[in-house]
């Protein structure tokens, strides 16, 4: 009898490895991946863990799924780059030109039940970051480029290879804080379009040499701040309605990368500090999900990434709102233009 199930075990191990073999070809071909033979065993590997790991959520979790993505075979070091926020001490700025009062008023108005800046012009295509540590430029130039167009009713594509290569407040490809990129351009006289200074940093690594000229200038900002009191996820939804997107700061853990839809969350995302935060995102819209009889009602928030719009929800996720997932509302801040 011992005999037999083992017979019967080593067929469906070794079906499961055929199983495997067929997929990682297929996800090689669709990526366009090619290694060394060296590199391949480890890529390999690191792709059938992800590859169950993906099964199991999939399998237990109703509330979001995983799928295979550019990164379901990247390392750890790989992740680690695309992580590239590091947000200074959060010092709110005196309010000015009565802003205060502004702010007050808003506050006492009722929100929508929903809002999705998705397919608002203002809003540029998603863009990707590429290998470098850049998404607190790209969170920065989204909300400034939506805070133009909505100011002149005209579209614009911010650079953020400009910052990357010029801020001296941040490190470039090795993190940054979006309100030092604010204030760089606000000193510098404005941000550049991208088609005068156009992205590279994402194939490099590296900050190149700075080509700032003040003939190109895309957008001027007048005034920055943090959204206060924090973390409160009514206060942030009134600024977004008000103000347009919100850039912001969170934590990521290592699934995130291999979202795909529904509403994210993860218990182990629920975390004391506020500083615990490592990437760059915007929030653009927010909503609840309709119950249905296995999952109740999910507040959510509308997310925009800088990895693509091969990533996630062609380029966005959707994550829970009301609870602080990841130190989601902990760091939103808005925007004005000259």
């Amino acid at each position: 009898m011992k005999f037999y199930l083992a017979i019967l075990i080593f067929i469906v191990a070794v079906a499961i490895a055929d199983q495997d073999d067929d997929l990682w070809k297929s996800y090689k071909k669709k990526f366009g991946k090619r290694y060394k033979p060296e590199k391949e065993i480890v890529r390999k590997k690191k792709f059938v863990k992800k590859l169950r790991a993906i099964e199991k959520n999939n399998r237990e979790n109703k509330k979001w799924q995983m799928g295979q993505n550019k990164f379901t075979d990247f390392t750890d070091d790989e992740k680690k780059v695309l992580r590239g926020t590091k947000m200074s001490k959060r010092v709110p700025k005196t309010i000015e030109n009565n802003e205060t009062i502004i702010i007050d008023s808003l506050l006492k108005r009722a929100l929508p039940t929903s809002i999705d800046y998705r397919r608002w012009k203002c809003l540029q295509p998603v863009k990707d970051q590429g290998q470098c540590g850049s998404c607190w430029s790209f969170a920065a130039n989204t909300a400034l480029e939506f805070s133009q167009c909505r100011k002149t009713g005209t579209a614009v594509s911010l650079s953020e290879q400009m910052a990357v290569d010029c801020d001296s407040y941040n490190l470039g490809c090795n993190g940054g804080d979006f309100t030092l990129a604010w204030q760089y351009i606000q000193e510098k006289g404005g941000a550049m379009i991208s088609s005068s200074y156009p992205y590279v940093s994402g194939t490099t690594q590296t900050n190149g040499t700075c080509k700032f000229n003040n003939s190109a200038i895309g957008a001027k900002i007048s005034f920055y701040d943090w959204t206060m009191p924090y973390p409160n996820a009514t206060v942030s939804m009134t600024y977004l309605v008000n103000y347009g997107p919100l850039p912001t700061a969170m934590k990521v853990l290592d699934s995130l990368f291999d979202y795909v839809s529904g509403v994210y969350s993860d218990p182990a995302c629920i975390v004391a500090n506020d500083y615990d935060i490592d990437h760059a995102v915007v929030i653009v819209g927010y909503g609840t999900t309709a119950a249905t009889s296995t999952v109740p009602a999910i507040p959510y928030w509308i997310v925009r990434n800088s990895w693509g719009a091969n990533w996630g929800n062609k380029g966005y996720f959707l994550i829970q709102r009301g609870v602080n997932m990841c130190n989601i509302e902990s760091w939103t801040a808005y925007v004005k233009v000259v």
